[in-house]
């Protein structure tokens, strides 16, 4: 009878370790996704994941709606990267990589959304790479910076007469391959694509205010910045570098930074203000199917899933959109990060820059990897974009 005990003892025991040890096994998505990434950068953060208690780390890819290419501009350019859109009209500025065989000096404006083959081309008066193009609302300028030439020059636009004025041209600072710039509306902010980099910022009238090179992240790829009162904060990223970055704009000294490892952040970062005392920067991931919703005030996020990696995000009206690199982009629709819609435009076509016209009711988005010109892509099925 002892020996028989002890026999059911030691089965009960076998049972119970291997119920829990099969527990384990099938919640390994659970235990996955809450443990944190490790930050290089100060103590860790309370990380949100919006995810299903069970399934696959990756969730598989919802079906897209197709959508039809309705117009395409002349062939000028096969690598856009500076681009911005001011009252309906779309500027294009390029980079000399990925096999672009077109002069880089030169800023195609599509004027008429519903004929893209109304073109203006505007060249400047030097040569580089236009990566880093933005526009200054309240003064109703774009600006642009030219890279890859051993220093740093600035340009700024008039949008209605497409007047073009240098706001400053030095060799004090090496901008680097694919640097980034914003502004406030006050000053022009930029980040060097260097390791270390150099965080500027320059009057929107000329001469650099202040520039810092220490103590910040490297290969600076991305920025923006918001005002919030009289005082303004700027957000930086650094592409292969992982990092992310708050900054303090009156002396551009670093707040705090963010790892978040394996992702490559792109350089399409949009803003959402919330109210006095911050908003979300938005990030989508290069290398890995995630998008990250950076509270501004405390660097908390959420990380969300995305279909497929991600070229950029881009916010118009209330929606967020995502370029994907698979020939998709996707739609959040009121910001909720939890349900994206697809819409696909084809394997050969990867989406790098966005654009959507209320005018039209159309997307507009330019290639990666040779996708030469502008394409116009009609709302889908009918329905509102």
């Amino acid at each position: 009878m002892k020996t028989k005990a002890f026999d059911t003892a030691i089965f009960i025991f076998v049972f119970t370790a291997g119920f829990f040890l099969l527990l384990a096994i099938s919640d390994r998505r659970h235990i996955f996704d809450n443990t944190e990434p490790t930050f290089i950068f100060g103590p860790s953060l309370i990380m949100q994941e919006i995810r299903k208690p069970t399934g696959p780390v990756t969730k598989p890819k919802p079906l897209s709606i197709r959508v039809a290419i309705t117009q395409k501009s002349p062939e000028v350019f096969s690598y856009a990267h500076g681009t911005v859109m001011v009252r309906d009209k779309i500027y294009v500025g390029m980079a000399a990589r990925n096999g672009n065989p077109f002069p880089t000096n030169q800023i195609f404006v599509f004027s008429d959304l519903s004929n893209l083959n109304d073109m203006r081309v505007v060249s400047l008066p030097t040569t580089g790479d236009i990566g880093s193009m933005v526009y200054d609302d309240l003064n109703d300028q774009i600006y642009f910076m030219v890279s890859n030439i051993g220093g740093l020059q600035i340009f700024r636009m008039n949008p209605r007469t497409f007047q073009v004025s240098t706001v400053i041209s030095t060799t004090s600072i090496d901008v680097g391959m694919k640097p980034a710039i914003t502004t406030d509306g006050k000053y022009i902010y930029g980040i060097t694509y260097t390791d270390p980099s150099t965080i500027f910022k320059v009057n929107v009238n000329g001469a650099p205010q202040l520039l810092t090179s220490t103590g910040h992240i490297m290969n600076g790829h991305s920025a923006v910045a918001y005002r919030y009162g009289s005082s303004t904060e700027l957000y930086v990223a650094g592409g292969e570098a992982d990092l992310f970055e708050k900054v303090k704009a009156d002396d551009l000294t670093s707040i705090s930074k963010r790892y978040f490892p394996g992702c490559s952040i792109t350089d399409d970062m949009p803003y959402q203000n919330i109210d006095s005392k911050g908003g979300y920067v938005y990030l989508g991931c290069e290398r890995i199917p995630y998008g990250y919703r950076v509270k501004t005030d405390d660097l908390t996020f959420t990380r969300f899933s995305l279909p497929g990696s991600s070229f950029g995000m881009f916010i118009y009206g209330s929606d967020l959109y995502n370029a994907a690199h698979d020939g998709n982009y996707d739609i959040f629709k009121a910001m909720d990060i939890s349900k994206p819609k697809r819409y696909y435009v084809g394997e050969d076509t990867q989406l790098n820059e966005l654009f959507v016209s209320t005018t039209t009711n159309s997307l507009y988005f330019t290639g990666w990897w040779g996708v030469k010109g502008l394409y116009g892509v009609a709302s889908s099925s009918g329905t509102t974009l």
